[in-house]
């Protein structure tokens, strides 16, 4: 974070502003007085150098300079302070001085007169250092009051300036209507005089006093917005001839309307009503082929000071206006490069009209919008953005701040880097003891590291020994923990071929049993005298259930003695629970026997 702030500053804080001004005149080799000099010259140029003053104003404000910057560069609270008597000295002077142009007018010559007074009763007072508040305080007043007459002027010069505008509006609406359609066309010259003064004045009256929805709404408007078009194509003149056809189709037509029109109030009815006569007088005269005196009707000229409604501008051009406001201050630039002050008074799109006003509130220009973009994009104009005295301390503060920041760096970085080489200096010193140090404690490291060697070596090969007898011992113990691995695994092997050998023939045993078999069957039936007493009961074979899988036996009087599955017989002739005396008949032999006993009976 930068050491020096610019809003301290502007708070209050001048101690910064001195320090920050020692700091940059120790870096840059120069003094604080150069320096507080430099400072306000810039101040004061920015402030009253190109455009923010005439040039007529300029010799006032060169000769007050050195004086004020004297007065300046004694005390840092002219930055700090908002209300040092030298910036309101400042700010009483410059804004009125900023908006002043030479004219040959009694008061602009007042202004400056007073002004020049001013300026050397200030460079008085500073000579003596006496106070200057009175003469101050009466400009003041006197500003303060042309202030409110040129209020007073500029609103009623508005007022007046809408009136004009109005009816410059509406001349020009009239006067373009008429010519789009009339001009250099052929007409009676009887009409020219009632078109180019007793219409065009019904015409414009009624747009003068009637809004843009009123106008629209009007009867005599629309009459005479359908009967000016074709009332320049009904004349013959020279090289331009009408057909008949067109004269009977449209002059009928045009003849009522203008006979409605009557029906209408006018502004000057003896006017309208002689406008219409002449005009059905020389229409009827038209299509009877009666002789005229046919002329062009010239063109109406437009209102003093107007572009003639055909030209141009590009609308990137007229957008530029659009961006002033009542109020705005430009700069333009007259015929001789004097530069004129001037301030927008009003700015009203519906009379396409900007009025122009000095400092105190007298007309200086009134122009379209047209000719204020083209003043715009040619550099004729351009806007007057003035500087304030708080503006330009900001500015030129910041940059010295900036400055005073990036000496004060300097200097730290100056400072650090010397005690870097006094501390690389006193490490150096330090590591050359820490050296020798070293080197005393391995020499004596190294001696008895010699005599730990001897020691190690007698231990190593006893160690030696003792490893090769023990590797030894844990070879012979290891190859007998593989022997006896080797003969588990047999075993294990042996006792699994076993099982499977008994678990084969007992499945075999099973799938050979057949009804009759007898079998052997160990049980162990614990009693209250021995609960391990185990019994050997014989049982036959008496039925298989293929359906469910089950075995049934009995003993020899046929008592159902016990009941297995397929998976309880096997696993009971695997475990020895089962011995097998002797399996049945099969089938065959079972028929055989039956036939015998047949036989028997027979017999």
């Amino acid at each position: 974070m930068p050491h020096f702030d610019l809003q301290a500053i502007l708070r209050g804080d001048a101690n910064s502003l001195s320090e920050a001004l020692a700091t940059t005149a120790a870096v840059e080799t120069t003094t604080i007085d150069a320096l507080r000099q430099q400072l306000a010259t810039r101040i004061y140029r920015q402030l009253t150098g190109s455009p923010q003053l005439d040039n007529e104003l300029l010799p006032l404000f060169t000769a007050l300079e050195a004086p004020l910057i004297a007065q300046i560069t004694q005390s840092d609270d002219f930055y700090s302070d908002a209300n040092h008597p030298l910036r309101r000295t400042l700010e009483t002077l410059i804004p009125a001085a900023s908006h002043w142009f030479a004219r040959d007018a009694k008061p602009s010559q007042q202004f400056y007169t007073k002004l020049d007074a001013l300026l050397q009763i200030l460079v008085s007072h500073w000579q003596t250092n006496s106070s200057p508040d009175e003469a101050l305080g009466d400009f003041s007043q006197w500003l303060a009051s042309e202030d409110k007459r040129a209020a007073l002027l500029e609103s009623r010069l508005c007022d007046t300036e809408r009136g004009n505008q109005k009816l410059i509006a509406a001349q020009m609406r009239v006067t373009r209507l008429i010519n789009n359609h009339l001009a250099q066309r052929p007409l009676p010259l009887e009409l020219h005089t009632s078109i180019a003064f007793g219409l065009k004045s019904e015409l414009q009256y009624w747009v003068f006093n009637s809004t843009e929805a009123e106008l629209a709404a009007l009867p005599l408007w629309a009459h005479w917005q359908r009967i000016l078009p074709p009332l320049g194509q009904l004349f013959s003149h020279g090289d331009i001839q009408v057909e008949d056809q067109q004269l009977y189709s449209q002059i009928p037509a045009l003849l009522i309307e203008l006979e409605r029109s009557l029906a209408h109030t006018t502004s000057n009815p003896h006017s309208y009503q002689q406008l219409v006569d002449q005009l059905s007088h020389s229409l009827m005269a038209a299509v009877q082929k009666q002789p005229q005196e046919v002329a062009p009707f010239p063109a109406l000229p437009l209102p003093d000071g107007q572009l003639n409604a055909n030209t141009k501008v590009p609308l990137a051009l007229l957008q530029a206006t659009e961006h002033l406001q009542v109020g705005d201050w430009i700069l333009m630039r007259g015929d001789n490069q004097d530069a004129i002050r001037c301030k927008l008074a009003l700015k009203d799109p519906a009379l396409d009209q900007l009025l122009f006003v000095d400092h105190t509130g007298r007309k200086v220009m009134s122009k379209t919008t047209k000719d204020v973009a083209l003043c715009l994009s040619t550099g004729i104009a351009q806007p007057l953005h003035l500087l304030s005295l708080n503006e330009v301390i900001t500015q030129q503060l910041s940059a010295l701040i900036e400055r005073a920041n990036r000496c004060q760096h300097q200097q730290l970085l100056a400072q650090k880097q010397k005690a870097e080489a006094l501390v690389r200096a006193f490490l150096a010193e330090q590591q050359a003891q820490t050296e020798a140090a070293e080197r005393a404690r391995l020499a004596q490291q190294a001696r008895v590291q010699a005599e730990l060697d001897a020691r190690q070596a007698a231990a190593h090969k006893a160690m030696a020994e003792a490893r090769q007898l023990a590797d030894e011992q844990r070879r012979r113990a290891a190859e007998q923990a593989a022997e006896q691995a080797r003969l588990a695994r047999e075993q294990q092997a042996a006792q699994a071929a076993e099982a499977q050998k008994r678990a084969q023939t007992a499945a075999a045993t099973a799938n050979a049993l057949q009804v009759g078999a007898w079998l052997e069957i160990n049980s162990t039936l614990p009693t209250d005298s021995s609960p391990t007493a185990s019994s050997i009961i014989r049982a036959k074979l008496s039925v298989i259930i293929g359906a469910t899988g089950k075995y049934i036996f009995a003993d020899q009087v046929g008592r159902k003695v016990a009941e297995y599955t397929r998976e309880q017989l096997i696993q009971g002739l695997i475990n020895g629970e089962l011995t097998l005396l002797r399996n049945g008949d099969n089938f065959e032999e079972q028929l055989a026997k039956v036939i015998r006993g047949l036989r028997r009976d027979v017999n």
